[in-house]
């Protein structure tokens, strides 16, 4: 997102409002169906990141997550979001269509830095594949080696 100083400094002013927007427009896609993210602990933290991500500049941008919060957001069907003992980390930004949008990412490893910078490099790289397609949240689950 490139913006000039005047632009960035409008979007820090305003952070706090457009990113309660932005987190309650937010849809996860379940192969099947568009589900809106309702939870209110999800909305939340999607609240603290998008407004992060809007007084850092507006540059996707990823934030840690807990195992409560990361359990907040929409659940497929047979899909197992949390690998046990791993951390999972949520990149959100904005797409082509200017809705807010998300991708979470899960890692484990023995080193817990590693599994840390892996889940956090993950959910930004998949969350920028899908900025350009309007309103896909992107969720995957990884195990690194040790």
């Amino acid at each position: 997102m490139n913006k000039n100083r005047h632009q960035r400094r409008a979007m820090k002013r305003n952070a706090a409002a457009n990113a309660a927007l932005l987190a309650r427009c937010c849809f996860d896609y379940d192969g099947n169906a568009m589900l809106p993210v309702a939870d209110p602990l999800a909305i939340t933290v999607l609240e603290r990141a998008f407004t992060r991500m809007m007084q850092a500049g507006g540059e996707p941008m990823a934030v840690p997550l807990s195992e409560a919060e990361a359990c907040a957001f929409p659940l497929h069907e047979g899909e197992k979001r949390l690998l046990p003992g791993g951390v999972t980390w949520l990149a959100v930004g904005v797409d082509v269509s200017g809705r807010g949008t998300y991708a979470m990412q899960c890692a484990k490893d023995g080193s817990r830095a590693l599994a840390h910078e892996a889940a956090r490099a993950m959910a930004l790289s998949r969350l920028r594949a899908s900025l350009d397609m309007p309103g896909f949240p992107a969720w995957q689950k990884v195990q690194a080696d040790a």
